[in-house]
């Protein structure tokens, strides 16, 4: 692990910034191009997969496979929820600069264009622009047959993530999502169909860990899995006590939803074996983000910073299995995945990537945008932006409505308490604000109608918007 270096001066961070380029092309490379494996567990805490650290024996699968890969202790998404985080982890670059994220008056998709549900339509979004180079877009053109699997909504292609993949299951006809044992039968399919000297990218986005928590059997039998949910996570978003027996009835159903995820993850890794792929494949496993059970008085997830959505686990075997058992200490973000597949498979990397080469990375950043769904629902709490720092081990969580939220996470790891006021807090800070006025917006992103004059202002002033 190594030492804590001094929160970085705008001159670190320019200079950082102009020589990652160098940086891309400096390590030694495999003679052959490995197949790209990249399986994202949808609303998937990192604290609750054995590797981590979690008790209850719901990983065999994920936990024999972080044997033979890379275990990354400290990796965290961009956002807390699912289509900016998934677009940060495909494109290399942040929310603010990849612009598919919450836009409450004026985005350009909803949910009812991939769900016809009409309710819906209140739940606004940018999708992902056609002039944002994605993974599977990169993958293709060096010649790789591609094809995602997608369990959730948000990866329907009205939003723009699946841009690049030439097969595209996605048909979605449910909030819920599609079931994980679909997908991997679907994707074994494929893969067994691709001729063995073509590498190949196969995307699984598993969503079965999502609400509403319904395990099939026999993957709903620990204890109170089938207890009746006697509480709705709006109510506790609206502050309503969130007694310890309706939390472990949750629990119970969010853990055998994992359990489901890992059988199936384990036929996946069979299924490479039996076709000669798994050894020199690079496989790649990460969440988008997490999910609240009563920390802070929430539940669920997307409009809040804190770390049970925002740590995500990151696990990764290298082809040939090189570093087998290794973790890294080192802070990543899931921005930094695009990149570091680049330079595993040997990709011409297009311009303005955000993400950085593991050891490398001195400030995490995460963003969430307000919108007029989550207000509608759980109350004006949450119509506010927030953006966070984390220069490890100190946390900083800026708000344009309400007070920052400053921790300690080392010995703070459950951020009880607001450090805000802290002489370190003014550093972190200032290299928030230097980190976000290097962002980069798409061009014709808007700001919402509904933005106060003050934040326009605050906005115009970093450069968000003209």
């Amino acid at each position: 692990m190594r030492s804590r270096r001094p929160i970085p001066s705008s001159r670190h961070i320019a200079v950082l910034a102009l020589g990652l380029s160098l940086l891309v092309g400096c390590r030694e490379r495999a003679p052959s191009r490995p197949d790209v494996i990249l399986i994202t567990l949808d609303t998937t805490r990192a604290d609750h997969i054995g590797s981590y650290g979690y008790e209850r024996d719901i990983t065999p699968e994920m936990d024999r496979f972080a044997e033979d890969a890379v275990l990354y202790r400290r990796a965290w998404s961009t956002s807390a929820w699912t289509l900016p985080a998934h677009a940060s982890i495909f494109t290399g670059k942040y929310p603010t600069s990849h612009g598919a994220h919450s836009n409450a008056t004026s985005g350009d998709a909803t949910l009812a264009d991939a769900l016809k549900h009409p309710v819906l339509r209140q739940f606004r979004v940018n999708r992902l622009g056609e002039e944002q180079v994605t993974l599977a877009e990169l993958l293709r053109d060096a010649g790789y047959e591609t094809a995602a699997f997608v369990g959730g909504p948000w990866l329907s292609p009205a939003f723009g993530l699946l841009q690049g993949y030439a097969v595209m299951d996605a048909t979605v006809a449910s909030i819920a999502g599609r079931s994980g044992d679909k997908l991997t039968r679907r994707a074994i399919a494929w893969i067994r169909d691709v001729p063995p000297e073509r590498p190949l990218h196969l995307l699984i986005n598993y969503f079965d860990a999502h609400a509403p928590y319904a395990p099939p059997p026999p993957y709903d039998d620990l204890p109170r899995a089938k207890a009746r949910l006697s509480i709705k996570q709006e109510d506790v978003n609206r502050g309503q006590p969130f007694l310890p027996h309706q939390r472990a009835a949750y629990i119970a159903r969010y853990d055998g939803e994992i359990r489901f995820i890992d059988h199936h993850f384990g036929l996946l890794l069979d299924a490479l074996r039996e076709t000669g792929r798994y050894d020199e494949a690079m496989i790649i496993v990460v969440a988008d983000h997490g999910e609240s059970f009563g920390e802070h008085g929430l539940m669920g997830h997307s409009r809040w910073l804190y770390e049970e959505v925002l740590r995500v686990p990151l696990i990764i075997r290298f082809p040939g299995g090189r570093d087998a058992g290794e973790e890294i200490q080192e802070p990543v973000s899931v921005v930094d995945l695009l990149p570091l597949i680049g330079r595993e498979v040997r990709l011409s990397m297009p311009g303005g990537l955000e993400g950085v080469p593991v050891g490398h990375r001195d400030l995490v950043l995460a963003e969430s945008y307000r919108s007029r769904y989550a207000v509608g629902n759980w109350g004006p709490r949450f119509d506010r932006d927030l953006t966070a720092g984390i220069h490890w081990p100190w946390k900083l969580v800026l708000t344009d409505r309400g007070m920052p939220e400053f921790y300690r996470l080392d010995e703070d790891p459950d951020e009880l308490i607001n450090r805000a006021g802290d002489a370190t807090e003014v550093d972190l800070r200032e290299a928030l604000k230097l980190a976000r006025e290097a962002l980069e917006p798409p061009k014709g992103v808007s700001l919402p109608e509904d933005v106060s004059p003050e934040t326009h202002q605050r906005l115009r002033s970093l450069g968000y918007v003209e």
